[in-house]
């Protein structure tokens, strides 16, 4: 350790690594454990991407190691993880403010070390740093959608598909809005239920699996619609189901459905038709082994 530390660089580096070990590698494990405990499927492909990024970091290491910056390019990574280290105690009350500091020492020390060419040619490790860097991240794409479209736009269209699934299979439901009704009882599509996070789940997912097989932008962008297509009718077929209990079964089978485990059978559904489709569809050949092992 003593040899390590000799060099002002590694003197720096090790700051940056200690205070993000010390203040945010806590908070990291603290807030996965919580997602888990909700019920949540993300912290899965949090760990998911931090597994996939360190093991392709280690496959790299004797490419990374001809990787020389330049002074500028060094000194400039210093700078960020100085100022990462000096913020970071000034972060501590949000959760995505620890975040972006350590993104920020993160990105220091790959720009210290490795310089410009490692952004430039290590685009997949990038994205799976930034997946992992914070559990919350999957939760992105819900603000975006909400800052973009009408209020509630998906959970109009998830009542209506829901009707429109009910009355095929011989209900006599009709839609109000976000209220789907049949003669004994209604549901009503809240954001949790409206199917988004499923959809941004097999779209993250497809990523990780494109990341860890080495598929090409459209086979992943493929794989990416089909898992959006399962997400949309699994959720489709869930309210439905929570909806016939409403009007015609009782407040435990409604409860069970709503809650954690119903909405973890489905979810174990969805990704085994998944899986098979994958194979069937000969979109991934899962008899080999992954391109990151």
């Amino acid at each position: 350790m003593q040899i390590y530390l000799a060099k002002k660089h590694n003197q720096i580096v090790f700051a940056g690594l200690l205070v993000g070990a010390y203040y945010y590698l806590i908070f990291w494990l603290k807030t996965l454990i919580q997602f888990l405990i909700s019920g949540s499927s993300f912290p899965l492909l949090t760990v998911t991407a931090a597994y996939l990024g360190l093991q392709e970091l280690w496959q790299q290491k004797n490419q990374l190691a001809n990787l020389n910056p330049a002074t500028m390019q060094r000194r400039l990574g210093h700078s960020l993880i100085l100022f990462g280290v000096g913020l970071f105690p000034f972060s501590l009350n949000k959760g995505w403010s620890q975040a972006l500091v350590w993104l920020v020492i993160l990105v220091g020390i790959f720009f210290s070390t490795w310089g410009l060419k490692f952004f430039k040619y290590y685009l997949r490790l990038i994205v799976l740093m930034v997946l992992s860097i914070y559990p919350g991240i999957f939760f992105l794409p819900a603000y975006i959608w909400e800052a973009l479209t009408p209020e509630r736009t998906m959970d109009y269209i998830q009542a209506w598909s829901a009707n429109l699934v009910l009355q095929v299979i011989g209900y006599p439901s009709s839609v109000d809005g976000t209220l789907v009704k049949l003669p004994t009882g209604s549901v009503e599509i809240g954001w949790g239920c409206n199917g988004f996070e499923l959809i941004v789940l097999m779209v993250i997912t497809s990523l990780l699996i494109g990341i860890a097989y080495r598929l090409k932008g459209f086979q992943i962008l493929k794989i990416s619609f089909l898992g959006c297509i399962l997400a949309c009718t699994f959720n489709t077929a869930r309210i439905a189901l929570l909806t016939i209990s409403v009007a015609y079964w009782d407040e435990e089978t409604f409860n069970f459905w709503h809650d954690g485990l119903g909405g973890q059978i489905f979810s174990a559904a969805m990704f085994t038709v998944f899986y098979y489709l994958l194979i069937k569809m000969q979109l991934l050949d899962f008899d080999h082994k992954s391109k990151l092992q």
